[in-house]
């Protein structure tokens, strides 16, 4: 390639980027630099060169001579830009600027990942398998992000440029595939034997380049065939994934697809040796990825966090229900007793009625143990569920306290078909909106809640009503917006938890009465 220079500047210089390259610069018919092979080693490498121009370069016809040993490097066009000093050298960097803050990123992404792997290491005693494949991966993005960029050029040798570029490369394409089959549960075994296979190609590529006459640059295009087929194979796999709702790929599937497709067209370009960019546009892409993962994952933990702290809570809800009872728990236990000891010296008077023949005297006595028996009211589980009980118990003495009627009907088993932090939450806030509506009602004879909840083939039904009188009602007199609030949050959260099952809830609402319909079915 030749080309006559026209524009005059002072100081030129000739920064030239080979690519695997051999390089000779001639000003017409002198020799300004030359890069031919050597007797010890074939590989050019990837060459960056900066060439002072003569002060009567001006009118003079470059030529830049190139030759490859590599097929897929032979044709292709060196990168050449003619400049002073100072623009160069700001060109160079502004080159590297992509490079270098994807590099930084991965870098303190790894770092990050890294430490949160040994916080669970030594937290849960475990390793994550997923975790510390990311932050290699990381790790290896970072390293690759440089290898390729030109401001590598003049830190490295272009030997260990070439080799740098390529090893990350292939590291990167392998690290990336392992961490999608280790967040994979459906194709894990069958994309793992993928992942196995391609490792397996790589490897040898790589165990080819070391012992044997072939360098590596002319084997990558056996590699970048084989990365073609990966992007096709973990495509289909994060779509499978996706449509079996994997919670990863659900979220990131569009991501990984996309992008895949972009590395499967600039795989295309390196097999076919075209389309060589100054910039390294696989790095960037990764780097993306990279930040889709890692936010994923945040939001993933975030949310675990906010689980936890959600099971705390409801345990601490139990426990304090549970301690607030016990007192009541102990004094129906010893009504009980006391109940077994009148019973007993009752039965001993009748006993003796009897024995002395006092007929008439022991049918009565006998009529009145009876309806005192059947006034005695002992019940200490009125259902099988525990929580049940607990909370009910504490809104009974809520409803004491406020002048409501309630009247709680419940027949359900010890276990049902719905999380207890959920059917907690759920009872809660129905009896919160009833609570909340009833206590407002000026006269406390009008004060009335009605809840049913029982258990019917396999199915939870609620039915929670209660009175509101509404123009004998003090919100007409001042509603706030805080009690609307709250309202429409207690309603809010029902219809949220029953829409984690196969439920139906149906709310009527007259003049008299606000009731609530709830159905919950197992699966």
């Amino acid at each position: 390639m030749e080309t006559t220079l026209h524009k005059e500047l002072a100081d030129a210089n000739l920064l030239i980027k080979g690519n695997h390259q051999w390089l000779s610069v001639l000003l017409d018919d002198t020799l300004l630099y030359s890069r031919s092979k050597e007797s010890t080693r074939n590989n050019p490498g990837l060459s960056l060169s900066i060439i002072d121009l003569p002060e009567s370069y001006v009118g003079k016809t470059l030529k830049i001579v190139v030759s490859s040993p590599y097929q897929n490097y032979a044709g292709l066009t060196p990168k050449v830009y003619l400049g002073t000093t100072s623009p160069m050298i700001s060109f160079i960097f502004s080159q590297s600027i992509p490079q270098v803050i994807a590099m930084i990123l991965a870098f303190v992404i790894a770092i990050g990942l890294l430490i949160w792997t040994s916080y669970i290491l030594y937290r849960h005693n475990r390793i994550d398998r997923s975790l510390v494949i990311l932050s290699l991966f990381s790790f290896v993005l970072g390293f690759e992000s440089i290898s390729e960029d030109i401001l590598s050029g003049v830190l490295f040798e272009p030997i260990v440029h070439s080799i740098f570029s390529h090893l990350f490369a292939i590291l990167t394409s392998i690290l990336i595939i392992f961490y999608y089959q280790s967040k994979m549960t459906n194709y894990q075994k069958w994309y793992g034997y993928f992942c196995y296979f391609q490792t397996f190609i790589f490897a040898n590529i790589l165990l080819y380049a070391a012992f044997s006459d072939f360098e590596l640059p002319e084997l990558m295009p056996f590699a970048s065939v084989v990365s073609v087929v990966s992007t096709l194979v973990t495509s289909l796999a994060s779509i499978g994934e996706a449509y079996k709702q994997n919670r990863f790929f659900t979220v990131c599937s569009p991501w990984i697809v996309l992008i895949a497709i972009f590395h499967c067209m600039f795989y295309i370009q390196t097999a076919l040796g075209i389309g060589h960019s100054i910039i390294n546009w696989s790095t960037l892409l990764f780097a993306i990825l990279l930040i889709v993962i890692v936010g994923y994952n945040i939001m993933e933990n975030i949310m675990k966090i906010d689980s936890y702290h959600k099971e705390r809570l409801f345990l601490q809800t139990k426990t304090d229900l549970i301690e607030t009872h016990y007192s009541k728990i102990q004094t129906q236990i010893q009504q009980i007793d006391q109940a077994k000891n009148d019973f007993v010296a009752q039965m001993e008077e009748l006993s003796q009625l009897i024995d002395a023949n006092e007929q008439a005297e022991a049918n009565t006595y006998l009529k009145r143990i009876v309806d005192e028996t059947r006034r005695l009211d002992l019940s200490l589980f009125p259902t099988g569920h525990q929580l049940t009980n607990l909370i009910l118990a504490r809104y009974q003495e809520v409803a004491t306290k406020k002048n409501i009627k309630v009247d709680f009907h419940t027949h359900i088993p010890a276990s049902l078909p719905i999380h207890d932090e959920d059917f907690t939450q759920l009872l809660i806030h129905i009896l919160e909106h009833s609570f909340r509506e009833t206590q407002a009602i000026e006269n406390p004879l009008h004060r009335e809640i009605y809840l049913s909840i029982q258990e019917i083939n396999s199915q939870i039904q609620i039915h929670c009503e209660h009175s509101t009188h509404y123009e004998k009602n003090i919100f007409s007199k001042d509603v706030t917006e805080e009690l609307i609030r709250q309202e429409q949050y207690d309603l809010m959260m029902i219809q949220t938890t029953l829409d984690k099952y196969s439920s139906s809830l149906v709310q009527e609402k007259d003049k008299w009465v606000d009731r609530l319909k709830i159905n919950i079915s197992p699966g």
